[in-house]
């Protein structure tokens, strides 16, 4: 019975690298995305709050 050809233990590990290297650029993609929607609802929060204060002064928020 012939022997099983296995493939050369160098190829082994690129192949396992490109799949680490992608799963990690996948990681980073979804951080990325969560941040920016983060970014977003930190902007809108601080938009309401400027509003809530200029009618609690009784200002507009760009009057000095």
């Amino acid at each position: 019975m012939p022997a099983k050809a296995t493939a050369h233990p160098v190829l082994s590990i690129i192949e396992g690298q490109a799949v680490v290297h992608r799963e990690v650029q996948d990681g980073f993609a979804k951080v990325n995305a969560r941040l920016d929607a983060l970014e977003e609802t930190m902007d809108r929060n601080q938009a309401q709050i400027v509003e809530l204060l200029s009618a609690l002064v009784g200002q507009p928020p760009d009057a000095s």
